[in-house]
């Protein structure tokens, strides 16, 4: 009717279901937690959580790597 294919409209709908719900502590917590367990992409998160709030995420996530925290811990304990 709309020459528009059923799927896309879904799809559309569920991505702004997601992201009215992304508001919420609880479902944007879920979803970085997707992230971190690499469930969805950078793209699929910034799409949920918006542009900034998807980059605090990566930074946070890059900063819970192994060799990130040994290096930190190495770096205190020289101090």
């Amino acid at each position: 009717m709309f020459e528009t294919d059923r799927t896309d409209i879904l799809i559309s709908a569920l991505r702004e279901y997601l992201r009215d719900a992304a508001h919420s502590d609880e479902v944007k917590q879920e979803i970085a937690d997707a992230f971190y367990d690499d469930d969805i992409s950078f793209e699929e998160l910034k799409d949920l959580v918006g542009h900034e709030e998807a980059a605090n995420f990566r930074l946070l996530k890059e900063q819970l790597t192994d060799e990130f925290v040994d290096e930190v811990a190495e770096e205190l304990g020289d101090s």
